[in-house]
């Protein structure tokens, strides 16, 4: 993934930086889910999008839009915290499985596999763009 920008081009780091993600957004990643689940989404699975990823802002442009995108952006840099505990501009939100397993198959073919395993008891899928690429995770819900 050297060519893809917003990759370190070292697929463990790029690992490592969507699994951080993850741990910073965990309670938006849950409240998404628990969202979804309210509004009668069948087997959610929640995207977590880093709008400030090359990959990760063209979907999240897609969706909300090259203002809202921008807009927030601009918020979270101007947001007063320290630039060590910043995290990048994210989105989420959450889709039903079987939407969710064809996007995802035709964008990142390479997490295909993610969508024939089921999740643990008491977790949910999550896909995460960004570092250039995706990756899934499962992620506990109380």
């Amino acid at each position: 993934m050297d060519d893809v920008q917003g990759s370190t081009g070292n697929q463990e780091y790029d690992m490592e930086g969507r699994g951080q993600l993850v741990e910073d957004c965990l309670g938006r990643l849950v409240d998404a889910y628990e969202s979804a689940c309210h509004e009668g989404v069948s087997n959610p699975i929640v995207f977590l999008i880093d709008c400030e990823d090359a990959v990760g802002a063209t979907i999240a442009r897609a969706w909300e839009g090259d203002d809202a995108v921008d807009s927030a952006i601009l918020a979270n840099a101007g947001d007063g915290r320290d630039e060590e505990k910043k995290i990048a501009t994210v989105l989420t939100r959450a889709f039903a499985f079987k939407e969710s397993q064809q996007e995802v198959s035709s964008l990142f073919p390479y997490l295909t596999i993610s969508f024939e395993q089921t999740p643990p008891e008491g977790h949910f899928l999550a896909v995460v763009v960004a570092y250039g690429g995706g990756a899934t995770f499962f992620i506990p819900f109380s």
